[in-house]
This record gives C-alpha cells, structure tokens and sequence, in this order.
C-alpha cells in the first residue's frame, strides 16, 4: 500500500510540474527509507537530535527525489508566490 500512495504522490507531482520532493525520516525508521529509496528519493543528509517523540531526540535523514519528466534540463516549472 505505501508503495502504491508514494507513486501516487509522485506522478501527480510530476504532472503538476513539480521538480523535487523532499521527505525527513527517523533514522530508525529503515522501512520507510528502504520504501522511499525504492521509488527514487535518495539520501542527502541527516540531522542530529531534530525529532522528538515522547521526551526523547532522533536523529533524522533527509532524502530527495528529482523528476526526470518535470523541470526540463534540471530547472523547477514551478515558481514560489
């Protein structure tokens, strides 16, 4: 099911011109980072200590995913208003 809603997400962002989608994830989280690698985001980086649950800090890894079909030659199509 997650696989299909993520794909979901990612053509109607594509088809709205959309040129990346970001996502922050728990470290520990290896299901969703393994699901989002699977439909190509990648890791860019981590944050340390930046969510909390419950009283205690995790860390988190930002990953991003950039469309080849929105954009055109690695610009964005959609601008900030």
């Amino acid at each position: 099911m997650g696989t299909a809603l993520l794909q979901r997400l990612i053509a109607v962002s594509e088809a709205e011109g959309y040129w990346t989608l970001q996502a922050h994830i728990f470290a520990a989280n290896e299901a969703s980072r393994v699901l989002h690698r699977k439909c190509g985001f990648r890791e860019i980086g981590a944050r340390e200590r930046y969510g909390q649950v419950n009283g205690a800090w995790h860390d988190v890894i930002l990953l991003e995913r950039r469309s080849s079909r929105a954009g055109g030659p690695g610009l964005p199509t959609k601008a900030c208003n």
